[in-house]
């Protein structure tokens, strides 16, 4: 197995409640995103959906000015978002989202979006998942290898759950982080579960290495871990160690503070 790279790599990761954007800071955050975002959040049926959505891309583009020195919020959202698709030969814009000079992920869950950004280079991937009671019927079938499946069936009930939990966060994230996302399917990215914790408290700050063999090409190595926020199980996903910092954000100017030393 191989590693391009074996800096470690610094993460600023980011967690901004979507209930935020109702708040009275509602409209310096809706200044980051230009009206191409904002009508593609309208399409939603859903409102919590399209709150969801907007917050994410606020979040974002809050990130990406902050760490480019892009001050003015209007010029936030005129930087330039690669999201040509690096899997399918047609290179639709709907792959990793990708601006030259950083590197960033982001996902959200219903009522919670999480931005990680570094500088560091390397591939980064993130996921946060609401923790629940089940997953769908199949999912293990659908999104676990041999030994993953082997070895949750020797687990009782809470420690098998746990352990989809940090799983299904943890493929989101290396598959994120490459770029070729669930289509590649998720069992073709591995973790050694018989290491990991029983309890989802237990979780927090726990690390692990995972493993991508896509059809074709040699096996990748990754370097995972967690974090746990009350209901929300977050994981980060990078070709090489990293150290992670957690921000829970309320504002613009508390990204900035973090990305942007002139703040």
């Amino acid at each position: 197995m191989s590693n391009s790279t074996v800096q470690q790599q610094s993460i600023d990761l980011f967690l901004l409640p979507s209930r935020a954007l109702r708040t009275g800071h509602g409209v310096s955050w809706l200044a980051y995103v230009g009206i191409r975002e904002q009508m593609r959040a309208a399409e939603f049926k859903n409102p919590e959906d399209a709150l969801n959505f907007a917050a994410q891309h606020t979040l974002m583009r809050c990130m990406l000015a902050s760490a480019l020195g892009v001050r003015p919020t209007a010029a936030a959202a005129e930087i330039p978002v690669d999201r040509t698709c690096r899997v399918c030969a047609a290179g639709a814009q709907h792959g990793k989202p990708r601006v030259e000079g950083v590197e960033f992920s982001m996902s959200r869950s219903t009522g919670m979006v999480a931005g990680a950004l570094t500088r560091s280079g390397g591939q980064l991937g993130a996921d946060i998942e609401r923790i629940r009671g089940s997953y769908f019927s199949g999912f293990d079938r659908i999104a676990l290898g041999e030994a993953e499946k082997t070895a949750l069936a020797t687990m009782t009930q809470t420690p098998a759950q746990v352990a989809r939990h940090l799983l299904w966060t943890a493929k989101e994230a290396v598959l994120k982080a490459t770029g070729h996302g669930l289509v590649a399917g998720p069992h073709r990215v591995s973790l050694p579960v018989v290491d990991f914790p029983a309890t989802v408290d237990a979780a927090d700050g726990f690390s692990t290495r995972a493993t991508l063999a896509l059809e074709g090409e040699e096996p990748q190595d990754f370097w995972v871990s967690w974090r746990v926020r009350g209901e929300f199980v977050l994981a980060v996903a990078t070709n090489a160690p990293h150290s992670v910092r957690v921000h829970e954000v309320a504002t613009p100017l508390a990204v900035r503070q973090v990305l942007d030393p002139r703040t």
